[in-house]
């Protein structure tokens, strides 16, 4: 009888419905990110052309998406813990593939606006990369670090996929037609996905039956695991904003210098295409850095490893104030892209690791609003300094102050119940 229970571990991980789980969110996210954030590039000049307003106004529409999202994040996250993900994934599909329609059908900036705001930031936060954190730290714990890497490369497939099938339609279609068309393909693959694929919940069977249940102290990771999160018993955990402060900071940091590292490689004297490069390599190194982090994760004290990759974080700073040369800057980028990747698969297995699963979504959406003004903040602030003194070297050592902090502050990071 018990040889008969048992099955091979190779057929029990093929089989296990956590990795389908995953694929699923994978998807749902890929769609999801790859049609707003990557895919709002490609509409940026025929929709300022019809409109005839410039370019920075139309590029408002991003700043009102990332801003909704996160106003969103803390409602969005309360429904994936409190119902099933697969309907609210399925719900997230249908507001983004209305929003995306009626872009095409509005007449003015204002309406656009409200639909970016409204069923596009909503639906993207119901089915994007917070729903798919939310399910996937739910069927994995013994693998939930490469599990949770993985999820996180599906943002950087978007860009690639969804930005190619966008470019396409806008070439063989007006504009108006191409994202009508995106809108109802994209709706439909993720309510199809969502409805037939995920299952949001596993059993304790399942997770035995899967090899996720931990050998040791795996009854204390059960119950971390079943825990609801209230809000205001979030708001008096020590752990809850020594998380958010310090992975808000890393953050902020790196998307002000995401933006800047063009225009910064361009002032220093490399031409766009060599910058562009430049970029394209660490952005390949970041995607790779996703799952080796994720992996790493399983084995590596989470906080030692994230003041690891925050040390790298440090170097790329202090490389681009020392302004070597090509070959210099080019290793560096490469070396340091993989501890950019990994920031995020760290941040959602702090979440995990700290407050378990059940309450998830809640805690993630709650953190990514309080996190949002660190980042406008620090992009804001990038172009501010530039403007007054001509370089960036005032923001870049800046923003090494902050990592700095947050070091100290996951440093400060404690797992028992008391620090909670």
């Amino acid at each position: 009888m018990l040889e008969t229970n048992q099955q091979p571990a190779s057929s029990r991980g093929i089989q296990y419905q956590g990795w389908r789980t995953l694929a699923a969110m994978f998807a749902c996210s890929l769609v999801a990110i790859g049609t707003t954030i990557y895919g709002f590039g490609l509409y940026v000049v025929p929709v300022s052309e019809t409109l005839g307003v410039t370019r920075a106004s139309a590029n408002v529409g991003m700043m009102v998406f990332i801003t909704a999202m996160a106003v969103w994040s803390p409602l969005a996250g309360s429904m994936l813990d409190r119902y099933s993900a697969r309907w609210v994934v399925a719900a997230g599909g249908v507001l983004l593939a209305s929003g995306l329609y009626l872009i095409p059908l509005s007449s003015s900036g204002v309406q656009m606006l409200a639909a970016i705001a409204g069923p596009i930031a909503l639906g993207t936060a119901c089915a994007g990369p917070l729903a798919a954190a939310t399910v996937v730290s739910r069927w994995f714990r013994k693998r939930r670090g490469r599990a949770l890497g993985i999820a996180a490369t599906a943002t950087a497939a978007g860009g690639f996929l969804m930005t190619q099938l966008g470019a396409y339609l806008i070439v063989h279609y007006e504009w108006r037609s191409a994202l009508s068309i995106t809108a109802v393909a994209s709706g439909l693959a993720v309510v199809a996905i969502a409805l037939l694929v995920i299952k949001p919940n596993p059993s304790e069977q399942d997770l035995q039956h899967g090899g996720e249940t931990l050998l040791n102290n795996d009854t204390e990771s059960s119950e971390k695991d079943e825990r609801i999160w209230r809000t205001r018993q979030l708001l008096r955990s020590r752990n809850f904003w020594l998380i958010t402060v310090a992975t808000g900071l890393v953050s902020a940091s790196d998307a002000a210098i995401l933006i800047s590292k063009i225009p910064y490689l361009a002032d220093i004297g490399f031409g766009l295409q060599a910058a562009s490069f430049l970029v394209a390599c660490q952005s390949a190194s970041a995607v790779a850095g996703k799952i080796v982090i994720g992996i790493a994760s399983e084995r590596v004290d989470l906080r030692k490893l994230f003041i690891i990759l925050a040390a790298a974080h440090l170097i790329m700073i202090a490389t681009l104030i020392a302004k070597p040369g090509y070959a210099t800057m080019l290793t560096v980028f490469v070396c340091v892209g993989v501890a950019i990747g990994g920031i995020h698969p760290i941040y959602m297995n702090l979440v995990a690791r700290a407050f378990g699963s059940r309450s998830y979504g809640a805690i993630s959406g709650r953190m990514n609003f309080l996190q949002q003004p660190l980042s406008l903040g620090a992009i804001f602030f990038v172009g501010a300094a530039y403007d007054r003194y001509g370089n960036y070297d005032l923001a870049f050592g800046f923003f090494g102050v902050m990592v700095i902090i947050a070091c100290l502050l996951v440093a400060a990071i404690r797992w028992d119940s008391s620090a909670l």
